[in-house]
């Protein structure tokens, strides 16, 4: 499918989608009609949907999060980057006790990624994060299940056997990887597991 997006969303161009050639305003009051789910996945279609539907609330979320989709989906919200991710992306303390779905700090919760931006997680920190222990370490600060000495990974601390696959999470990118490691414990290849598209602003 080509498609194109021009300043004025009304005049986005699609050759081979019906459903396109409708007026933005038709788009719009259909728009209106879509429970949460449906506008989530709608606006992960194209750049021009995700354009034109505006974005939920904190609160629109939080109350997504106890539908059954989401549940499904074990998908929880972000205050920080006010988006679903799959459960994966927070360290477990942050879904459980009073970060769970309805609980009183549910609304507090912050994934990985936003936990480090924020300095709730700081260098040299540990955490358990499905079910397994993890440090971000306070030399490169990549956050790993990889874990050496006085807050440091097992690439960055002398002496240390090192996996050669191991979980990593780099704020670099999208933070869900496997890293495959050389003899010499540098950090190495590593392959993204996260899935392209999916839920891509929400």
């Amino acid at each position: 499918m080509q498609c194109e997006v021009s300043a004025t969303p009304s005049r986005f161009a699609c050759s081979d989608t019906p459903v396109l050639r409708l007026p933005v305003e038709l788009h719009l009051d259909i728009i209106k009609r879509l429970d949460i789910r449906d506008r989530v996945n709608l606006a992960s279609t194209n750049r021009y949907f995700r354009f034109i539907i505006p974005p939920l609330t904190h609160d629109e979320l939080l109350l997504a999060e106890e539908s059954a989709w989401a549940r499904s989906g074990q998908l929880y919200v972000c205050k920080g980057c006010v988006n679903f991710h799959s459960w994966a992306s927070f360290a477990d303390s942050m879904r459980k006790g009073k970060w769970c779905r309805s609980g009183m700090f549910a609304n507090s919760r912050l994934c990985l990624k936003c936990g480090v931006n924020s300095a709730l997680y700081t260098p040299g920190i540990h955490l358990t994060i499905c079910n397994r222990a993890h440090v971000l370490c306070r030399t490169c600060q990549q956050l790993t299940d990889q874990i050496g000495h006085h807050g440091m990974c097992a690439a960055c601390s002398p002496n240390m056997p090192s996996n050669r696959r191991s979980q990593y999470f780099d704020h670099e990118d999208e933070w869900t990887y496997t890293t495959t490691r050389m003899p010499d414990r540098n950090h190495m290849q590593e392959f993204s597991h996260w899935p392209e598209g999916q839920l891509s602003r929400y």
